[in-house]
């Protein structure tokens, strides 16, 4: 009930969108004080040039929220039901950024993410219309990439960025709701999940003085590729319909629409600390929650 409560919540609130975060394109320079270094809160700027300047870390959490990654039958050899109707992937990591120059950010995360699959049996060329659910563990994801400010005037910011993002994981449980069954995998059934986007985005920055209060609305557009390896997972489940055991094989999965496009706003406090909700759009249904400060 909670994950159909949370689930209803976001539709409703962010449409559809893309899975990796596209985060806001002027982050490399929102944060230009620190904890322990350059902590000035009514200055918008250093003052003067420092060591530290030249590079600093940010630290955070960093949550992802696919609620249905749009994924097809990576094979085409099948008449019908190609296309998967339901695929989510819910992650929720650390965030650590290498900030240089206050130009380019490279980050990482490293954290947990659980995987789901709801589909017509015919998307995996069942010859028969039943709807099943796939379930896999919980294991350990990463990702990687950088983000760099190409251009910017007075408040606004264009910038580029690039990220990978994988997790390896297990295959759980199956479930048949045309005889109810649940076909359960010995462990040994191992699935790779794996993506890699573009992206470019522009955005403006409202601010207060005295304390420095940021609103950074931004926008961006992207292209992704994802992959689904289930490794020919093949097993045997019951039909109702025809009275006798039916053969499925999941084939691989990779995404339907490449392109896509992301709306955020960021929150930032003194240049400081910050909080960043980011929607994307054209071809999925998520949810992105990113908040860090800088040392």
């Amino acid at each position: 009930m909670k994950k159909l409560i949370v689930t209803t919540l976001t539709l409703v609130t962010c449409g559809s969108a893309l899975a990796l975060p596209v985060g806001n394109p002027s982050e490399p320079i929102l944060y230009t004080h620190g904890i322990y270094w350059g902590s000035y809160c009514c200055e918008p700027c250093d003052p003067c040039f420092s060591w530290f300047d030249a590079w600093n870390i940010r630290a955070g959490f960093y949550g992802d929220y696919v609620f249905n990654r749009h994924l097809e039958v990576d094979h085409k050899d099948h008449e019908n039901g190609t296309e998967i109707d339901d695929v989510e992937l819910y992650t929720n990591s650390g965030y650590l950024v290498l900030n240089i120059c206050d130009r380019v950010d490279i980050f990482g995360t490293l954290g947990a993410t659980n995987l789901h699959i709801k589909t017509d049996a015919t998307s995996w060329g069942a010859p028969l219309s039943l709807m099943s659910e796939l379930y896999f563990k919980t294991d350990l994801s990463w990702s990687a990439g950088a983000r760099a400010v190409l251009w910017g005037c007075d408040c606004f910011t264009l910038g580029l960025e690039g990220q990978y993002f994988q997790v390896n994981t297990e295959t759980d449980y199956f479930v048949n709701y045309d005889s109810g069954q649940l076909n359960y995998f010995n462990g040994n059934d191992s699935a790779h999940y794996s993506e890699w986007q573009v992206g470019l985005g522009v955005s403006y920055r409202i601010a207060t003085n005295c304390p420095t209060f940021a609103m950074v609305p931004y926008a961006a557009a992207t292209y992704a590729r994802s992959k689904l390896d289930l490794n020919d997972l093949a097993f045997t489940t019951f039909s109702n319909l025809f009275g006798n055991d039916l053969d499925l094989k999941l084939e691989d999965l990779d995404n339907k629409k490449p392109w896509g496009y992301a709306i955020g706003l960021s929150f930032t406090m003194c240049d400081l600390i910050g909080l960043t909700v980011e929607g994307r759009f054209a071809g999925e249904k998520a949810l992105y929650i990113n908040g860090q400060m800088r040392f």
